[in-house]
């Protein structure tokens, strides 16, 4: 009897210990965990000035960035911070942070300065014949925020849109992903091998035609696509649990009346062309 009792003992003892080790392997996987904290940084700018035809314009700028704060585990993501300025913020390698924050929206300023330039002779003809003057009111918003958070990826999205009164006149977005675990920008060359990039083309293609449901070139054609024949893997692309998925700006891949084209191609029909520790063996 005391044998029994004591080998009961011994199992539950042993199922205790694997339930323990199960909770601390659960506990350490970062699959589910965000791989960096972020902080918010709101910027905003508005200037104004009297064109050459008499016409006022107000120019407003604004930014709402989320930035790397810090690693999951607390760790400082310096090297991080210096790249997220580089790619997502379009700085210079001396800008520090803050500084390249408040160069997003200097630049979205200086973007109107030609309206203030002298007017040609038909638009003085026109400035002439018009006794009201008008108020044109431009705003560009930036906004940044990580659309993917996982397995030491970290994909941020940054969208860009112009409003001429108050009507949309442009949309932008990119996308820029990093490796938390090395700080490292992630591009093609992080996801598959050199000799497979042609082969990755031909996906996206094939999938560019099943998505629209079209036969060939032609009725894409049709739909506004151009130039599908030399389509690139491009870097601007994003993950999330289906896929791969790559976004075309406007007059890239077809005519800005379609938009913002978007491939999405899933992890395993991209498994062939992986290159050695690609980033997508993660996912």
């Amino acid at each position: 009897m005391k044998t029994k009792i004591f080998t009961l003992l011994i199992s539950l003892s042993i199922s205790v210990l694997m339930l323990s080790c199960n909770k601390t392997r659960s506990s350490n996987n970062g699959d589910d965990n965000p791989a960096i904290t972020v902080k918010t940084k709101h910027l905003s700018d508005t200037s104004g000035f009297t064109m050459s035809n008499g016409d006022r314009c107000m120019i407003v700028a604004e930014a709402t960035i989320d930035y790397p704060a810090t690693k999951a585990e607390g760790v400082a993501v310096d090297s991080l911070q210096r790249l997220f300025a580089a790619y997502v913020l379009e700085s210079g390698d001396s800008l520090s942070l803050p500084d390249a924050m408040q160069q997003v929206v200097a630049n979205s300023m200086h973007q109107y300065d030609f309206m203030n330039g002298p007017l040609s002779d038909e638009e003085a003809a026109e400035a002439a014949e018009s006794e009201d003057q008008t108020t044109i009111k431009y705003v560009t918003s930036t906004r940044v925020t990580p659309i993917y958070n996982r397995n030491g990826v970290v994909t941020f999205e940054r969208v860009d849109v112009v409003k001429k009164n108050d009507k949309v006149t442009s949309v932008t977005h990119r996308y820029y992903s990093f490796d938390a675990e090395t700080q490292t920008f992630i591009d093609v060359n992080r996801l598959f091998r050199d000799d497979a990039i042609a082969d990755v083309c031909q996906l996206l293609k094939q999938q560019l035609l099943t998505q629209n449901n079209a036969k060939g070139n032609e009725q894409l054609n049709d739909l506004g696509y151009f130039n599908v024949e030399n389509i690139t893997v491009t870097r601007n692309f994003y993950f999330d649990e289906k896929g791969v998925t790559w976004s075309y700006l406007p007059n890239e891949l077809a005519v800005e009346a379609v938009g913002e084209p978007k491939i999405t191609i899933p992890y395993a029909d991209l498994e062939p062309y992986l290159c050695d520790e690609s980033i997508i063996q993660r996912f």
